[in-house]
């Protein structure tokens, strides 16, 4: 349990929560011990204020059923089980025998609610600001993606995108270069290369951020940013 500590990001004071917050119910009832049901209802609750708090003050002029759609996009089981995977929740999760010869510890609706069970578990253990940052931690490459689809002038892969098949009619190819970090504080390099020729490298926590970073630099140091749009590749 202290690697998951380590790559979440947080070290409980009461051991006891983190054990019940990996306890299936089908491994609870065959050992009669408390499960992660409660937990989960709690973390679901704390996530979904979490985002929401996000959303409202990043998107001021959305409407009610905008903010929802984007809520919906980032605090689902899909992404919610591959933090899951990320934070190796399938390798620790205490479950059933059934569960178990079924292959419980990968499916995504059981990982998504461990990852939710898990942050009641130090909603309770800690405090509101504690657990919204080890949330944020979690999803900040979900928020990036949803912030960048909706800010144009901030999502520079697209506008890269779009000046590199103007000008060589070939998309721009992302590659990550390095890793740096404890599990729990990563950080990535990762190079992009258009036209055979690399142009830049971004850093970020994660491959997305750091993708974004890459097209940053090349559009802003590179090619003056707007004007980069314009300029011919005989010029660049």
């Amino acid at each position: 349990m202290k690697d998951l500590e380590q790559i979440l990001g947080y070290q409980f004071k009461d051991e006891n929560l983190l054990r019940q917050a990996l306890t299936h119910k089908s491994f609870a009832n065959e050992q009669k011990l408390d499960h992660n049901e409660k937990l989960e209802f709690l973390g679901d609750a704390v996530l979904d204020l979490v985002i929401a708090d996000f959303l409202y003050h990043k998107f001021s002029e959305d409407t009610e059923g905008g903010l929802s759609k984007k809520r919906a996009s980032i605090v689902n089981e899909q992404v919610l089980s591959q933090i899951g995977l990320e934070l190796k929740l399938n390798q620790v999760l205490k479950l059933g025998k059934g569960e178990l010869q079924t292959g419980g510890a990968t499916k995504p609706r059981l990982l998504a609610s461990s990852f939710e069970a898990l942050v009641g578990a130090v909603y309770l253990d800690a405090d509101f600001e504690i657990t919204k940052n080890v949330i944020c931690r979690h999803l900040a490459p979900v928020t990036e993606s949803v912030c960048g689809a909706e800010d144009y002038e901030r999502d520079y892969k697209t506008r890269l995108q779009e000046w590199a098949q103007k000008n060589f009619k070939e998309t721009p190819r992302y590659e990550v270069v390095s890793e740096e970090g404890p599990p729990h504080d990563r950080h990535f390099f990762v190079s992009v290369t258009i036209n055979d020729k690399v142009w830049a490298q971004g850093r970020g926590r994660s491959k997305k951020i750091a993708e974004q970073e890459a097209a940053k630099v090349v559009l802003i140091d590179k090619c003056n940013d707007k004007g980069c749009k314009e300029n011919s590749k005989d010029e660049l």
